[in-house]
């Protein structure tokens, strides 16, 4: 079986940003987020993964087809100037431990190659890595086509070793 990582797509890095949105933060059952407008209209993306993975509503439905114990959490994205709002998802999988013994893991914990282990994997379809310090959202082979074929955007998937 052949495994991605699913990253936002570099050339939409400024594409959007959210206000008072961190890594840490805590996410609650509803969520107001606000878009900075700087200015420049911003591009809402299906999907983006900085500082916490959000989806598209739209996206959404297309991943709970294919993992039924995905956690989401919604978010109303809302534009102060422009009064546009959207509904997306902070999305939060489960973490499987895959790392295989060939990982180069440098010492402040950020994965330098990214090798899973093909018999911890047990077929899992979305799921983020244990064991590193960033995070990393790994997406199956029949994930990763559905998602090209219906045409979101800030999508980028690298090819992941499998060992």
């Amino acid at each position: 079986m052949y495994y991605f990582r699913l990253q936002q797509d570099k050339r939409f890095v400024d594409g959007m940003r959210l206000e008072h949105v961190s890594r840490d933060m805590e996410i609650y059952e509803r969520n107001i987020v606000f878009v900075k407008e700087d200015g420049e209209q911003p591009v809402y993306l299906d999907f983006i993964d900085h500082p916490r993975w959000l989806v598209s509503d739209r996206m959404k439905g297309l991943l709970e087809k294919y993992d039924r114990f995905l956690r989401f959490y919604s978010a109303v994205l809302t534009g102060r100037s422009t009064r546009r709002q959207d509904i997306y998802w902070f999305m939060e999988p489960g973490e499987t431990d895959s790392l295989s013994e060939r990982t180069q893991v440098d010492a402040s914990g950020a994965c330098r190659r990214l090798v899973l282990a093909e018999t911890k994997v047990r077929r899992e379809r979305i799921f983020r890595v244990a064991g590193v310090k960033e995070d990393i959202l790994i997406v199956r082979l029949d994930v990763a086509e559905s998602l090209q074929r219906r045409g979101f955007t800030g999508l980028h998937f690298t090819p992941v070793e499998l060992a």
